[in-house]
């Protein structure tokens, strides 16, 4: 397992090296960029969001929410103090990248050894939590089935009272809060989400911070594969020192 050095962070970010990136494709990928209703509409090109999250999870920054808003807190007490802006809101998921401040994109994003494009939907499962109401268990296929005769029975003598407030009735009983362990954390509803099959290579100028190009080189030197845009868009990186 790789150690999580995320010491670079405490440095001023400073835009002292220069490198192309090139990234190919080996899956089709879906590049969300802002947040979307019912259809994931992707980019056709990766944007410096994305390109953080490719970075980050070459060099292993797997980090949950909870601990990127510890880091988020602790990144604006350093930056004060080095007397640099902190920029902490960002458009799109919610996903908060950490590397913003060290790289900057150069000019537009070429595609290299351009043979072919195309673009499809497919359904994809997005995951859903709904732990404060009884709506969470519409949404789930499974449950532990010592509760399904219970949760029928309690639910059937409300049904039948033939009130039109029946929902509002299970809301105020809280059976799903009272029995929440029987059910599982997420449930799963389809999403029509659009992917782009791109047979090339995108090729990138950056100017970024010399400490986080070592890293990256050195992390790329032992594992040239991540993801970019989802977990499913798998790509091949090489990155050249200018």
């Amino acid at each position: 397992m790789r150690d999580t050095n995320i010491e670079l962070l405490k440095n001023v970010p400073t835009l002292n090296a220069h490198a192309i990136v090139c990234i190919r494709p080996l899956a089709p990928l879906s590049m969300v960029s802002d947040m979307p209703g019912s259809y994931y509409k992707t980019l056709r090109k990766p944007d410096k969001k994305m390109l953080c999250g490719l970075f980050e999870n070459l060099m292993g920054w797997h980090f949950d929410s909870a601990d990127r808003k510890q880091l988020y807190k602790e990144l604006k007490q350093i930056r004060k103090k080095q007397k640099v802006d902190f920029k902490d809101k960002y458009f799109g998921s919610t996903y908060q990248p950490l590397l913003m401040e060290y790289f900057e994109i150069d000019g537009d994003i070429e595609i290299d050894q351009f043979k072919s494009v195309c673009f499809y939907d497919d359904l994809w499962s997005r995951s859903f939590r709904r732990s404060d109401s009884n709506k969470h268990i519409n949404g789930c296929r499974n449950a532990d089935y010592r509760i399904i005769a219970k949760k029928n029975q309690a639910f059937i003598e409300i049904d039948n009272t033939d009130l039109k407030s029946a929902d509002k009735e299970k809301e105020k009983d809280s059976w799903f809060k009272k029995n929440i362990g029987s059910y599982p954390y997420y449930y799963s509803s389809p999403t029509k989400r659009e992917y782009i099959s791109i047979d090339g290579v995108f090729k990138l100028k950056l100017s970024m911070n010399e400490d986080l190009l070592l890293l990256l080189t050195q992390n790329v030197q032992a594992n040239n594969i991540g993801y970019l845009g989802n977990n499913e868009g798998w790509v091949d990186i090489k990155i050249e020192s200018l």
